[in-house]
């Protein structure tokens, strides 16, 4: 079991299917909702400042891509730049909507990012994640 995820998306009903999924294949101990991709930024600027011993990081990001304001290629340029620190402890999974073929290579090149899911998490894909080496330590 995954011990902490995080899912950013701006659509609440998505964030919601998306715990249903989790939660029935009970891949994680904690689950953290964000609806921005501001608000994802401000968590992990708290975590910074933090002691070690305390600081709450995702093992796994699912972040979608399409969100007002700030995109998910907006939070991924800021988390890469200011985060050094957490990339090392942080696999992000695109999960998005969008059909792009742009969008997926630009995912699969990024190098902070270990997939590209359409959304809402589906089973199958859940499925074939578990099976991703950068997960291996949780769920062997």
């Amino acid at each position: 079991m995954i011990p902490v995820v995080m899912c950013v998306d701006d659509d609440p009903i998505v964030l919601m299917l998306n715990e249903l999924v989790l939660r029935e294949h009970a891949f994680c101990n904690e689950l953290i909702k964000i609806e921005s991709a501001e608000l994802a930024l401000e968590h992990f600027n708290q975590q910074a400042t933090l002691p070690l011993d305390q600081v709450v990081l995702p093992n796994i990001l699912f972040l979608d891509i399409n969100m007002p304001t700030m995109d998910g290629w907006g939070f991924l340029d800021e988390f890469a730049e200011k985060f050094q620190e957490f990339h090392s402890k942080v696999s992000i999974v695109i999960l998005s909507s969008s059909v792009n073929p742009a969008d997926i290579e630009k995912a699969n090149k990024h190098p902070l990012v270990i997939g590209f899911m359409p959304k809402p998490i589906g089973d199958t894909e859940l499925d074939d994640l578990k099976k991703h080496p950068a997960l291996s330590i949780y769920l062997s």
